[in-house]
């Protein structure tokens, strides 16, 4: 079983480069980790408060909107998608495979596994390379976290490097 650990919205530059420019990430990394065979457990204790968690959440769509105006602008036609990440836990591979109708995200997006294995050999060092490169962003923005007992969710704009190359001027 695979367990969620951000979900992004990526904007993408027009064809044909397709550059991500800007990554709006959700991140619920700091949720807790429960084994699948307590998955359907009870909490012990008070429950989380959830009174103020609407609030929250629009304090949180109030900042995203404040924030859109003091970032660079876009390029017209751009395109977007929405990328689910899922947490490296061991023993877990992303459900992929030829009748799923999963895709992976472009290698600039997706984070490197840590492996023991050789990497001398140059194909797979030029593949690696590539990877990860545009996570990050060249500038990061906080937007706001929002919390409920043991449950976190971040949130936070990534600008990426292909936004800024990409500008006139």
């Amino acid at each position: 079983m695979c367990a969620l650990s951000a979900v992004s919205l990526v904007i993408h530059a027009p064809p044909p480069s397709s550059t991500p420019l800007e990554r709006y990430v959700f991140s619920t990394a700091a949720f807790p980790s429960v084994p699948s065979s307590e998955l359907l457990t009870s909490f012990t204790g008070n429950p989380p408060p959830v009174s103020d968690l609407p609030e929250q959440f629009r304090a949180t769509i109030a900042r995203l909107s404040t924030l859109s105006s003091s970032l660079s602008p876009l390029p017209p036609d751009c395109s977007f998608n929405l990328m689910m990440e899922l947490r490296d836990d061991a023993g877990v591979e992303p459900p992929l495979g030829p009748t799923t109708p999963w895709i992976a995200a472009e290698p600039g997006l997706q984070k490197q596994k840590k492996t023991n294995a050789d990497s001398s050999n140059e194909i797979e060092a030029q593949g690696r390379s590539k990877m990860g490169k545009d996570l990050g962003g060249a500038k990061a923005t906080p937007v706001r976290n929002v919390e409920s007992g043991a449950f976190a969710l971040e949130m936070w704009i990534e600008e990426g490097q292909g936004k800024f190359d990409e500008q006139p001027g």
